[in-house]
């Protein structure tokens, strides 16, 4: 086990298999990094093969500030890890930028002719029939493998380790294919996007004089290349699309496993045409054409050269969400594009299930990927493209073959049959999608507007608002009563009637319409977790609480945090189990034990539950109403009697009292949309008084005023 260097990932998973929770004595979360990422005694990003980094980088958003706590003689091991936030968030950037994707946005007049390009070649494509898109002919004037070839001879006396500092500097790297030893393939995307302060790491003269020599052929094969297509429209809008994405290139001439009759730049524009021609396409909205549209180009973009590769859906998906930073894309369209790249070959992984028990499972997996909106339509519309593109004609999608659990079927005609089943599991879905309405909390600057006159002591013309001199607001939430004048939604009050819960009815809380999701934190460093939420590769779940105040009587043990909005389509379950630490979950283990295996099923239909029974909802009635009021606070539920039943229900889930003294509330979120504010309760059962006062007294919550002053969000104390 101390012997990092020479373990691999098996060696890791049949230990944990072995050892069971036991494997905790041996820092699993240090062994995963020793076996995964190639970070071994490394001292620069540029010293990681480039195959590495992803890994790298998705081991340090899943540990986060975990990271921080490892022990000294690890750090000896591996020195690339940050020990503090700011190196920390310094550290990511830079990985991502090393795999040669430019995030940086596109202008906006070059995001919209690229939104019209990419239609009209769409347009194009649809145009062809089968026998004349086999005709076309797209190369490019430097190829992929001249370039390869130029650059292997400048860098062929070098080390290993130099040559990869040069690699690493232009975003690439240049391997040997597994099935043949004299050919090679360009991993990442050559781009001459790196700065002084890379070259600076490369401290060896001859390695500094190559990168100058390598650069230009770079700059020729990325910049100054034109694809060439007899046809001339085709070419035209290739070249305006590689323009903006020129990451594209190394799809041309990229040869893919035999069952294939195109490379994968052909098969990709295959799939475009496809996709153009159905029917079904039309219908779409202009905004999810335009994902369909790009994944087709990218959905195979890191797909390993010659060979079948198992892993690319994933490795396609995640440089696919960086690749569409430059486009402005909504959350919702990236979280589509990621959605529908990662899980292009769904129909495969059904397909090859070999009993109905596995099957079923799969299924039910893929449905739960594929639940949000009208991502299962899109998904199964892709993969008749996809199907359709492998050949020359449509035989592949058509051919009559053995299929899942011993079914004779073409390839299009098992897609349609699981997606029946889909569709039904998707709706069940539906009937427990839980529902938990957040009310946004404005600005610190949209509070300010409000304020006309601040006193001595910093309180305001406004009651329970206070403005500290550096700019800091403060409000006190119990003794707010005009929430609307500082920009909350209309209707938001803070105290509405007094409802009775608990199993003995003797729980007396304050249920006002105001409600938001919480996350205890103790340092600086764990904010860090909500920047790694921003990223949809990271599989990891947040425990928060819902409705959090002070008469939830939680303020002993959850005493200062921050305050969260989520996504509804983002909410996973939750209610009175203690799920236990708040990241150490994840999407996949919430799959299995509380959808798949049902272990936890309570979790996924709590919140549901609790709202058909308050109401006597049906679930179709329940589907409708969580379509309409998504994403909506709950001063906007309408009739003014549902919205009474509701609130009171939602006062029972901190009724449930655990250990005799506090109650379970933990809710199931990723993909956390917005850190909204910061909080602090009072724990002495004494009075707040000044809130600035009582902060100033506080010393453990300076990272958090600091926080809010950084972020322009308002800091709330709770407690009289």
């Amino acid at each position: 086990v101390e012997n990092y260097n020479k373990i691999n990932l098996q060696d890791y998973l049949d230990l944990k298999n072995l050892m069971g929770d036991d494997i905790n004595k041996f820092y699993p979360s240090e062994l995963l990094l020793a076996c995964q990422t190639g970070a071994f005694r490394k001292t620069n990003v540029n010293e990681i093969p480039l195959e590495k980094k992803k890994e790298f980088l998705r081991i340090l958003i899943e540990q986060n500030s975990g990271i921080f706590n490892i022990r000294e003689e690890m750090r000896k091991n591996f020195p690339l890890l940050p020990t503090t936030q700011e190196e920390y968030c310094t550290l990511l950037p830079a990985l991502v930028k090393s795999f040669g994707v430019d995030i940086k946005p596109l202008k906006k007049e070059s995001i919209e002719k690229f939104n019209k390009d990419i239609k009209d070649f769409a347009s194009k494509l649809a145009a062809l029939d089968d026998m004349k898109f086999n005709e076309l002919t797209i190369t490019q004037n430097y190829s992929k493998d001249a370039f390869i070839k130029d650059v292997l001879e400048k860098t062929k006396d070098l080390s290993e380790n130099e040559r990869r500092k040069v690699f690493d500097y232009f975003s690439f790297e240049i391997k040997t294919n597994p099935n043949s030893p004299n050919e090679y393939s360009i991993i990442g995307y050559p781009a001459n996007l790196n700065n002084g302060k890379k070259l600076s790491e490369i401290t060896d003269s001859k390695s500094k004089e190559i990168v100058e020599n390598v650069r230009n052929i770079v700059i020729r094969f990325s910049e100054n290349n034109p694809i060439i297509s007899d046809n001339k429209d085709i070419e035209k809008l290739l070249n305006n699309i590689a323009e903006a994405l020129p990451e594209i290139r190394t799809s041309i001439g990229k040869t893919q496993h035999t069952t294939h009759s195109f490379d994968i730049m052909k098969h990709s524009l295959k799939v475009m045409q496809k996709l153009a021609q159905d029917p079904k396409f039309k219908e779409l909205n202009p905004s999810d054409q335009k994902i369909m549209l790009l994944a087709s180009l990218l959905h195979d973009i890191t797909k390993a050269e010659g060979l079948i590769d198992p892993t690319h859906g994933v490795e396609s998906s995640f440089d696919s969400f960086f690749l569409a930073k430059k486009f402005n894309l909504s959350s919702d369209e990236k979280y589509k594009l990621f959605t529908l790249i990662r899980h292009h070959e769904w129909l495969k992984e059904a397909n090859t299930a070999q009993t109905d028990q596995i099957l079923t499972h799969r299924l039910k997996s893929i449905s739960y990927d594929l639940r949000q909106d009208n991502l299962l339509d899109m998904a199964l519309m892709f993969t008749h493209a996809d199907l359709k593109a492998v050949k020359t004609n449509d035989s592949f999608h058509d051919t009559i073959r053995p299929g899942a659990v011993g079914k004779y079927m073409s390839y299009g005609e098992a897609a349609e049959d699981f997606a029946t089943r889909l569709r039904e599991y998707v709706n069940e879905l539906k009937k427990s999608q839980p529902l938990l309405p957040v009310t946004r909390i404005p600005k610190t600057s949209k509070i300010k507007e409000a304020i006309t006159h601040v006193n001595k002591d910093g309180s305001t013309n406004i009651k329970g608002v206070y403005l500290r001199d550096d700019g800091l607001v403060v409000l006190k939430f119990n003794e707010i009563e005009d929430w609307e004048t500082i920009g909350f939604p209309k209707g938001s009050v803070s105290r509405g009637y007094k409802s009775k819960v608990g199993a003995a009815g003797n729980i007396d809380v304050d249920t006002g319409n105001i409600k938001f999701f919480v996350h205890g934190l103790d340092f600086e460093n764990q904010l860090i977790k909500f920047d790694a939420f921003k990223l949809p590769d990271s599989s990891a779940l947040l425990s928060v609480s819902y409705a959090e105040r002070a008469e939830s009587k939680f303020r002993f043990f959850r005493s200062k945090g921050v305050l969260l909005d989520a996504d509804t389509k983002y909410l996973h379950g939750g209610g009175a189990t203690d799920s236990g630490s708040g990241f150490k979950k994840t999407i996949e283990t919430f799959k299995n034990e509380y959808i798949l295996g049902a272990i936890y099923e309570v979790d996924r239909v709590y919140i549901s539950n609790l709202i058909k029974g308050a109401t006597g909802m049906s679930d179709a009635e329940y589907i409708a109403f969580v379509e309409k009021y998504a994403n909506k606070p709950l001063s906007e539920i309408e009739p003014p009697e549902v919205r009474k039943q509701i609130i009171e229900a939602f006062a029972q889930i901190n009724s449930n009292e655990r250990k005799g003294e506090r109650s379970y509330n933990e809710m199931y979120v990723s993909n956390i949309k917005d850190v909204m504010g910061v909080f602090a309760y009072n724990e002495e059962d004494g009075l707040i008084g000044n809130p600035i006062n009582f902060l100033s007294g506080r010393k453990d919550t300076d990272f958090l005023q600091k926080h809010a002053l950084e972020k322009d969000i308002p800091f709330i104390i709770f407690g009289d």
